[in-house]
């Protein structure tokens, strides 16, 4: 009985022993030798590098593709980025914009008068809203700053204060002017013909104060010259503005330190 248990402890401590495997000698892989290594001369996946990741996000709106090189939009991987029927812009990380007015047709206008001439045709039409003057006082502060008329490719018609605001509607003689009734809560403005502000077409926009600018006289090298009038003080009532528009920024990639 002795020997049976010695033999099978010893098979035991036997199986428990750790095999020693032959050492397989460390040789580099072939494309950290050769860097003329092309693909198809080793098994695959030939070359650990062409042996990589992509993820692609192809719900929603917003499509792209990320890739473990750690590129999140780049040209070389498809899809590049896509936004419904618009492709994303090439090594930009972020891109923001904002209008740079908002359309008339986003409130409800009312037909007031429509001034005719004497043959008959419509000079202008004169519309008031309450709508629009909800959404122009917000928390006793001012959301728009004027009005803009016929915009058209991120421009349009504006003239200052002086020029196209009236103090009452009953000063309205002309299209492409405006008022605010404090009394009756209303903006009214006239548009030419008898084109409602109620259609897009008409495109009648409220401008945001960011699209307002003083305008630039020119670009120097080391800054740039803006239009503020005698005084040659910025943001005061002599300067002359400009609509510039939607105001867009963006972060870019660079290779270069900071």
């Amino acid at each position: 009985m002795i020997i049976i248990r010695l033999l099978n402890l010893f098979l035991i401590i036997s199986i428990l022993k750790p095999i020693n495997r032959p050492q397989v000698p460390n040789k580099p892989p072939l494309f950290n030798e050769n860097k003329r290594a092309r693909i198809g001369d080793n098994p695959f996946p030939t070359n650990p590098l062409n042996d990589r990741a992509v993820g692609y996000l192809l719900q929603g709106k917003a499509q792209t593709a990320l890739t473990n090189y750690g590129n999140y939009i780049d040209i070389e991987v498809n899809p590049n980025g896509v936004w419904g029927e618009y492709a994303y812009l090439y090594e930009v990380t972020f891109l923001a914009g904002v209008p740079g007015q908002s359309y008339s047709s986003n409130y409800s206008w009312e037909l007031v008068e429509v001034v005719i001439d004497q043959e008959g045709i419509a000079k202008y039409s004169i519309w008031e809203s309450s709508d629009a003057y909800d959404s122009w006082y917000v928390n006793d502060d001012t959301v728009f700053v004027g009005i803009l008329f016929n915009s058209n490719d991120d421009d349009g018609l504006w003239e200052p204060d002086s020029i196209s605001m009236m103090e009452s509607a009953g000063e309205i003689s002309a299209p492409f002017q405006w008022c605010i009734d404090n009394d009756r809560r209303k903006i009214v403005l006239s548009s030419f013909s008898d084109k409602s502000p109620n259609e897009s077409s008409t495109r009648i926009g409220l401008i945001y104060p960011w699209a307002l600018r003083p305008s630039l006289i020119s670009r120097e090298d080391q800054f740039d010259y803006y239009n503020y009038g005698p005084d040659f003080e910025e943001w005061t009532k002599d300067d002359h503005y400009s609509y510039y528009g939607a105001n867009t920024a963006e972060s870019c990639l660079s290779f270069f330190p900071q």
